[in-house]
């Protein structure tokens, strides 16, 4: 062939490889194919290497978990709780990335009725909670009897609570004083009515010295108690017991510098202003025995609530009976029903003297100088107009002070064990205050009387980011802190 017949046969098969389809194409060596495959691997592996370590140490940056939970819940119930769990839950989602936990109030009875119908996952309650009860009272499915699960998170208590700068004077309160004061201000006839054997600190109220508007009695039902009718502050060297046994003395004792009408409870031959007493009809000591005319406002909660159960069960001393114990040990904590509301008690304020949730009433109490209400400690600890100063030392059903805690001076001042104060339980926190003292029944500690849990309920024991969320709540340090911060007692300090 010719030289040039070579060179065209030449351009023709370079041609055909151009135009041959790709996959008909010879391939590429079966040495240099498998190079390659082990090169993208170990790039693969490098890269998964990296991503493993950057993930391990955003997880390990995180706070007091051991991994990311992703999800959401819902709570709700108790004003009480609220403060702890919604504060408990922004600390959670600030530690685990893609959870949302919708936290709202209304009411334990609110809470226990919407986890029972299963409108939220967790409910809140600020009051002992039963599988039987939450079935009988809350619709609660029977089947979810075995299932049901309450935790107790925390404890907290319900204090009577006037006026921050509490300007009647009121050192105490004893429990019968209190029934009183609501009692009377109900427009209806309670169903354990104020009658002539009804006592304040033991005395008959028939042997008090009548005001001349009531004319030789109580007003009529809903015309409330009198501030000038309370006992004033008892000389003695020393008490022991508080209740029917001995006067708790539930006003100041420094004499008016302005010249003021003296107090007229003739029944109290103890109290300073009592004409024939000590202080032979001296003027008392707080302002309202200046003019004898201000009346006490009794406030109560609108909302069913674990604070007002309560408040009827520990406080009033009210039973199921409707009857008031006869001693601490004996005393029920149902209330007077299971409504959780005054009602329950025949007992209805005017519609201005109730307030919806704690924050309701506290409001109600720091707006007038002669209101008299019961909130949550941890709340009323903070609230302006009522704050500490607010929250009056208490004294409940046959309870009695610790041995060898004496009262004495003419100034009522406790010469040991800071839980007293005039014969009354002063609420306190921590682990050796009267809060913890009195859910452990100590016999060291003055016991308040007041206290009740805090418990989360969910129809199912807790899984998933609800179940973490629990934990969480329970770690020692977090519970603590979290007791600190919102003025409650940790489940670690009793």
């Amino acid at each position: 062939m010719s030289e040039k017949g070579d060179k065209r046969t030449s351009r023709r098969l370079r041609y055909r490889r151009l135009r041959q389809p790709r996959n008909e194409r010879r391939g590429v060596s079966p040495v240099v194919a498998t190079l390659i495959l082990i090169l993208i691997a170990v790039a693969a592996a490098a890269a998964l290497y990296l991503w493993l370590v950057g993930w391990q140490g955003s997880v390990t940056g995180s706070i007091s978990k051991p991994g990311v939970n992703q999800g959401s819940f819902t709570m709700g119930g108790s004003t009480s709780v609220y403060p702890f769990s919604s504060l408990g839950a922004t600390w959670y989602e600030q530690n685990n990335t893609g959870v949302s936990i919708s936290d709202t109030q209304g009411g334990t009875g609110a809470g226990m009725l919407a986890v029972c119908s299963g409108g939220i996952s967790v409910g809140a309650a600020s009051t002992p909670e039963t599988a039987s009860g939450l079935i009988g009272s809350d619709g609660c499915p029977a089947s979810d009897a075995s299932t049901i699960t309450i935790t107790t998170v925390a404890y907290d208590a319900v204090d009577v609570v006037v006026q921050g700068t509490n300007t009647h004077g009121l050192l105490s309160m004893n429990y019968d004083t209190l029934n009183v004061i609501y009692s009377q201000g109900s427009t209806v006839a309670p169903n354990i009515p104020v009658t002539a054997t009804s006592t304040i600190d033991g005395v008959a109220l028939s042997a008090l010295q009548p005001n001349t508007a009531y004319s030789g009695g109580l007003p009529a039902q809903g015309t409330e108690f009198e501030w000038a009718w309370l006992p004033a502050a008892v000389q003695g060297a020393a008490f022991t017991g508080i209740g029917p046994a001995a006067d708790s003395p539930e006003a100041a004792t420094t004499v008016v510098s302005a010249a003021g009408a003296p107090c007229t409870g003739v029944g109290f031959t103890n109290d300073i202003c009592a004409a024939g007493g000590p202080g032979t009809g001296s003027p008392c000591g707080f302002t309202v025995c200046m003019s004898g005319a201000a009346t006490i406002a009794p406030v109560e909660r609108s909302d069913a609530s674990g604070t007002t159960q309560t408040f009827e069960a520990k406080l009033l001393g009210y039973t199921a009976s409707n009857k008031i114990a006869g001693s601490f040990s004996a005393l029920g904590y149902s209330g007077c029903g299971s409504n959780n509301v005054l009602s329950d008690c025949g007992i209805t304020l005017p519609a201005a003297q109730q307030g919806n949730g704690n924050p309701g009433v506290l409001a109600d109490v720091a707006a007038s100088p002669n209101a008299i209400g019961y909130a949550s400690d941890g709340l009323a600890r903070t609230y302006t107009g009522v704050g500490t100063s607010g929250i009056i030392p208490f004294a409940g059903v046959g309870q009695v002070s610790a041995a060898g805690v004496p009262q004495s001076g003419s100034g009522f001042v406790q010469t040991s064990g800071g839980n007293v104060a005039y014969n009354g339980i002063v609420p306190s926190t921590g682990a050796s205050g009267s809060i913890a003292g009195g859910i452990t029944s100590s016999a060291s500690i003055n016991n308040y009387v007041g206290w009740r849990p805090f418990e989360l309920v969910t129809l199912q024991a807790p899984t998933g980011v609800v179940a973490s969320y629990i934990s969480f709540l329970l770690e020692v340090g977090i519970n603590t802190n979290l007791a600190t911060a919102t003025g409650e007692v940790s489940v670690y300090s009793i």
